[in-house]
């Protein structure tokens, strides 16, 4: 039993919520498949997760979530209940060093996404946010050249800080210089 409750795969149907602001937290959540978007408690955009990525990593510190995490797609998460965390760093002699690892790798990933908001140019931006996906990708082992991208482009220049129309014309410029392919919601890497 205890076992089979450190921690759980779950599917999470395309818009429902892996979990929501003000709700208890209670487990950190790997994404296995799939792409999932933050909100905070004004439903702004956040943040995307993917596939390799945690969630909820950086809310251990409080008592409720702050942000929500909505399934952008179907989603796989593995869920690892917060109470099992002191009885695994009993029986399992890395688990300590895996859970410092998995925070330090969360922190790093919000400030490097922080690095590309804090670009000035649109097309800078633009372009610094699909590498860093890419990279993202590569570093967790998945495709990191057919990027799958659930947002409207109202979202994504939300996302970024940037107008619609700017982040039209960064892609526009991307694909005119041949450094992207843009299918709908899939950028090809060329």
């Amino acid at each position: 039993m205890f076992i089979n409750d450190l921690s759980r795969k779950k599917r999470v149907a395309k818009n429902e919520y892996i979990y929501q602001s003000g709700s208890p937290v209670d487990a950190l959540y790997a994404l296995r498949s799939g792409i999932a978007k933050i909100y905070d408690a004004q439903n702004s955009l956040q943040g995307i997760v993917f596939p390799g990525q945690v969630m909820g990593a950086d809310e251990l510190f409080a008592s409720h979530y702050q942000y929500s995490v909505q399934a952008a797609t179907e989603v796989e998460v593995c869920e690892l209940q917060n109470r099992h965390f002191y009885q695994l760093s009993q029986i399992t002699p890395d688990f300590t060093n895996l859970i410092i690892r998995i925070l330090s790798r969360s922190a790093k990933e919000k400030q490097q996404f922080i690095s590309v908001l804090l670009k000035l140019d649109g097309l800078q931006k633009v372009s610094d946010f699909i590498q860093l996906m890419a990279d993202m990708r590569k570093e967790y082992g998945f495709d990191c050249h057919d990027l799958e991208l659930p947002l409207s482009k109202k979202e994504l220049g939300q996302l970024l800080g940037i107008s619609q129309s700017t982040l039209a014309r960064a892609l526009d410029t991307m694909v005119a210089q041949q450094i992207i392919v843009v299918n709908k919601k899939e950028i090809t890497l060329l």
